[in-house]
């Protein structure tokens, strides 16, 4: 129990007189906690920018133009509050709590230098992790596919019937960038698909900036898998390998409703009616589109695995 104050004492007194009755290992926890809390007090501006509600991040910008203000009474904030939280536990003082957390950071960087090889090499490999996408598209192999298996092959038995063919029509590309300002551009465009081989169109030779493309290939296309995205190259082929001039992405959805809006009998009519008009980066566009196929036996195909997959 808590000792009990003098009478007519003020209550700042009584405050300063409270101590917890408590087991010393819970003591000791209390104390751990206060001072996490007093660290996560300092770091408040950067947690509150991170989080999504928009009052919160309009709170972060309102501190971080009055950074030196906001520190100022923080320290005192935490000053106050670490001598309440050592004065409430009978067994420590501000002395020992100082000696204690002195040899603690003792111990911790010192155990950093015996194992600063393996924390190396954890922190190497949580930066690799969190940044996985930006180091591939540096490397220019974030479209690419290494591993040709999914979670969704194992659960489907790798059966292929969930992928349904689709022929992809490419018509004109304009408004590109050149690579070399002495010669014209070679200019070819490649698609990458999920677990689809690299297509590439035919190079045309000299084209420049603009050139017409008209070439249709065709694709396996799973619309049920959201994680899948139609990567597009239009490149420049040189003497020794080629060079990317421009690039689209295409997300699953906006490819399902290219092949929605189109028959897969249609008669292919080469103008602007029957085309998307895609924005490349850094510059240019691309005139798509894109219709399904209905090949011999795929439709049974289809439905005896939607009789095998469904319970």
């Amino acid at each position: 129990m808590a000792a009990k104050p003098a009478k007519g004492s003020s209550v700042l007194g009584e405050i300063w007189a409270y101590r917890l009755d408590v087991d010393i290992e819970i003591r000791g926890w209390i104390l751990l906690f206060a001072t996490i809390t007093a660290v996560w007090l300092f770091l408040l501006p950067c947690y509150c920018a991170g989080l999504s509600w928009a009052p919160f991040r309009r709170f972060s910008s309102w501190l971080h133009r009055r950074l030196w203000h906001f520190y100022l009474f923080m320290c005192c904030f935490n000053a106050a509050f670490m001598v309440l939280v050592i004065n409430w536990l009978p067994d420590w003082t501000a002395g020992s709590y100082v000696e204690h957390l002195a040899s603690f950071t003792s111990f911790m960087l010192v155990s950093m230098l015996q194992f600063s090889g393996s924390i190396a090499v954890i922190v190497g490999f949580c930066v690799a992790a969190a940044f996985k996408d930006r180091i591939a598209l540096l490397l220019g192999i974030d479209h690419r596919s290494f591993l040709k298996c999914k979670l969704r092959d194992c659960l489907t038995c790798w059966t292929s019937a969930r992928f349904q063919p689709i022929e992809l029509l490419v018509w004109k590309v304009e408004d590109l960038p050149s690579e070399d300002m002495f010669s014209a551009n070679n200019v070819f465009v490649e698609f990458f698909l999920g677990f689809n081989e690299p297509m590439r169109t035919r190079v045309h030779k000299s084209a420049g900036s603009r050139c017409v493309v008209k070439q249709t290939m065709q694709l396996n296309f799973d619309e049920d898998d959201d994680e899948d995205m139609l990567t597009i190259f239009v490149r420049n082929q040189k003497v020794v390998g080629s060079a990317e001039l421009a690039r689209a992405e295409i997300k699953v959805d906006r490819l399902r409703e290219l092949l929605h809006a189109h028959a897969p009998d249609q008669r292919v009519e080469w103008d602007e009616l029957q085309f998307e008009r895609v924005n490349l980066i850094p510059r240019g566009t691309i005139w798509l589109s894109a219709r399904p196929l209905v090949e011999d036996g795929f439709l049974e195909e289809m439905q005896s695995f939607n009789d095998f997959t469904t319970c």
